[in-house]
């Protein structure tokens, strides 16, 4: 997903690139927790009739749920942020393992998509400068990298026109 906000005045752009999320931390806790009660529930019941033996796996079912879920929602903390200015090229990536900026001046910069000629392998949007490249749009699908490409080619000749 990408979000732009652009401040025309200032000559400043601003991309926020993150995985799309269709569930939050709440909404999942919650799903958790129904899902966790209804197996609970028939777990309790087999109990009764005797069969001892599915609560452990009920629980241990549920477990794995849980974790699953958390550890979707510890993934999908990953963020990228694009700054373009006058002065700099500002790229910034937060995940789970920390952070890592990259600075840039905007005059030597090159915006460059990279698709694969037979379409088996996800194409790689990276943003280069005297033999540095970052790799930006990971979690995008190809249509958003070309789309999130388009914007910082837009972007770019407003930027150095106000230099």
């Amino acid at each position: 997903m990408i979000l732009e906000k652009a401040d025309p005045n200032e000559h400043q752009y601003d991309f926020l690139i993150r995985p799309n999320r269709s569930m939050t931390a709440k909404g999942m806790t919650l799903f958790v927790i129904f899902v966790g009660l209804a197996v609970f529930l028939i777990a309790i019941r087999f109990v009764l009739l005797g069969a001892w033996v599915i609560l452990p796996f009920a629980i241990l079912e549920v477990a794995l749920l849980a974790a699953g879920f958390w550890l979707y929602e510890r993934a999908s903390r990953y963020r990228e942020t694009v700054q373009l200015s006058r002065k700099n090229i500002l790229i910034t990536q937060e995940s789970v393992k920390g952070r890592e900026s990259w600075q840039f001046n905007p005059h030597w910069v090159q915006v460059v998509l990279s698709l694969d000629p037979d379409d088996w392998y996800p194409s790689q949007l990276f943003i280069r400068s005297h033999g540095e490249q970052v790799e930006i749009g990971t979690c995008l699908t190809n249509q958003e990298r070309e789309e999130l490409a388009k914007a910082l080619k837009q972007a770019m000749p407003d930027i150095l026109k106000a230099a």
